[in-house]
């Protein structure tokens, strides 16, 4: 609100301030608080005669509200088009860009490395205990059968004796081998399973013969059950159980054959595994004198390491398969054994019936199929069947030989093996360290001599086969 100063006559009415008689104002009347709106911008503070206030005569000033008036915006101008030409300065350099690029990725790298290197800083007591520990486990271990064999004395003291030193080894660690033999093995192998693959020949044409004596029989017993004996009944049970013992002895026998040929594809591959890898853990060795050679802790498994892996497993395999071997052929010798009983107590029971039949139990089932009167057709099958119950018993004590000559090599073997597993069980002498190319040479024989051996085994089976068969189709 603003103050209005107009001036009233002596009517009281209002005058402006025109022409007409002016007086001055006495200074008493003066007061620049009244009067500091009226002055304008460009006087100065000291009063001169034609800068002081005046009125007109007769009249007083008086002072009337006024309500302000309010400034009008301005009308907002319109904006100026820029012109197509752009300024030197708002133009942006190609240097200054990368500039300011490399400074930025300056200062984040400072920033970077300056927080890398102050974890580092707070990680070296953490990373100081942790290497600590790992070289003292490390040193512990390779001291460890030093230090137990150091204090072994005090173990008798009663505190001392339940320490970790003094605590009894694992049985197993003793069997574990401590030096390769490689060539003592495949030796082993290529012996063993060449007289396996030679007997099993044997084996499974026996194996054919007596499938053909099991049919010949169960005809025998349906003859029996049916004829005038006194004893037909019991005698044609007998007959049947010896044709139920008779096949199982056959599968027997055929299994026998089946897991020989197995064993030695197992073996063969496992051989085969540890010559490529030998052979790799000497192509990925460090070379004496390199820098990897030097370092003291190396964590890979050194090159006779992994000789002694590989040894092991290979004779694992081995030992397996001859154990399972030797409960196959158990197993035939048990089921031979059976048959045999089984022809004895035939020969009682045909004997009790006062028949003519000869002691030889060869000949025992082709009498009484005589007797019974198979052998009055005329017929050529019927000469064969005769043929084959004649000669069942010079089948099964074929058979029986094959399988104990199995077993006696297999056992033999066996003893062989834990022979090699107890010798290569010693600490190695300096001197009798077998070289590796020794290994990898025997190794490759002995796959050789193995794949040889069973090449010619299946030729002559094929041989075996054709011959039993062609002599049961003519």
């Amino acid at each position: 609100m603003r103050m209005k100063r107009v001036f009233e006559g002596e009517d009281g009415e209002g005058e402006p301030l025109g022409g007409g008689e002016w007086e001055d104002v006495p200074d008493k009347d003066v007061s620049p608080e009244r009067f500091e709106n009226f002055d304008s911008p460009g006087t100065t503070s000291t009063f001169t005669d034609a800068s002081k206030p005046r009125r007109r005569a007769g009249s007083k000033p008086v002072f009337i509200a006024e309500t302000p008036r309010r400034n009008r915006a301005a009308p907002p101008r319109s904006k100026r088009k820029k012109s197509p030409i752009m300024d030197k300065e708002n133009v942006v350099d190609t240097e200054q860009i990368k500039e300011a690029l490399s400074t930025t990725a300056h200062h984040s790298s400072i920033y970077v490395l300056d927080i890398f290197l102050r974890a580092v800083r707070l990680m070296r007591i953490p990373l100081s205990i942790m290497l600590f520990l790992w070289m003292f486990s490390f040193a512990m271990i390779r001291l460890s059968g030093a230090l137990r064999t150091a204090f072994a004395p005090m173990c008798y003291l009663p505190v001392v004796s339940r320490s970790a030193l003094c605590a009894p080894l694992d049985p197993n660690v003793s069997e574990v081998p401590k030096w390769a033999d490689f060539p003592q093995l495949m030796e082993a192998q290529g012996s063993t399973f060449e007289k396996l693959l030679a007997g099993s020949v044997g084996g499974s044409g026996l194996s054919i013969e007596i499938r053909k004596a099991e049919f010949a029989t169960a005809d025998l017993a349906t003859l029996v059950r049916h004829s005038d004996l006194k004893s037909n009944d019991v005698l044609a049970d007998l007959l049947s159980t010896f044709v139920k013992d008779a096949k199982k002895t056959a599968r027997s026998l055929t299994k026998l054959s089946s897991r020989i040929g197995g064993a030695v594809d197992n073996v063969m591959a496992v051989n085969g595994y540890a010559m490529r890898t030998i052979q790799e853990a000497e192509k990925n060795a460090p070379a004496p004198y390199s820098l990897t050679a030097l370092i003291p802790f190396y964590t890979g498994p050194t090159t006779q390491e992994v000789i002694l892996d590989t040894f092991a497993s290979a004779m694992d395999t081995f030992s397996v398969a001859i154990q399972r071997l030797i409960l196959e052929a158990e197993v035939s010798l048990h089921n031979l054994d059976v048959l045999e009983e089984d022809l004895s107590s035939v020969r009682e029971v045909v004997m009790r019936e006062d028949v003519d039949v000869t002691a030889e139990h060869s000949e025992l089932l082709g009498t009484l199929w005589t007797r019974l009167g198979g052998n009055k057709r005329a017929l050529r099958n019927t000469d064969r069947r005769l043929g084959l119950l004649k000669d069942l018993g010079d089948y099964r004590r074929q058979a029986q030989a094959h399988v104990v000559a199995a077993l006696q090599t297999l056992n033999s073997m066996s003893e062989d093996m834990e022979d090699l597993r107890e010798r290569v069980a010693t600490p190695e002498l300096i001197d009798g360290r077998i070289p590796l190319h020794v290994h990898i040479e025997s190794i490759q024989n002995g796959l050789e001599r193995l794949q040889e051996g069973r090449v010619r085994a299946k030729e002559r089976e094929e041989a075996v086969m054709r011959k039993v068969l062609g002599f049961g189709t003519d």
